[in-house]
């Protein structure tokens, strides 16, 4: 059994978000305007001035994954993905 023990997001702006455990489901019918319960990032600016127009954004995944078989069990520690893209921000909304 694979379960995900944390993510670290490079959100492309220079912050990093740290998030622990699997993360909140996605809800189809949820509020896309709200932010999210337990790990959210807000941009703070345009993408405008970046290469491309769009921050570079990657994820690593850090995993515990737990096998049993043949009257053994043991983990596999120290297991990551990865993956990476890209978001464009058009239009950011300061608030007074």
């Amino acid at each position: 059994m694979a379960t995900p023990l944390s993510v670290t997001w490079s959100m492309g702006d220079g912050s990093e978000v740290v998030c622990e455990g699997p993360g909140t489901p996605y809800q189809a019918r949820g509020a896309p305007e709200r932010s999210s319960p337990d790990c959210g990032h807000t941009y703070r600016s345009s993408s405008a001035d970046q290469p491309g127009e769009a921050y570079p954004v990657s994820v690593e995944v850090r995993w515990t994954v737990a096998w049993a078989g043949a009257g053994e069990s043991g983990e596999f520690p120290g297991l990551a993905t990865e993956a990476a893209t890209s978001f464009r921000v058009l239009e950011s909304h300061a608030l007074n």
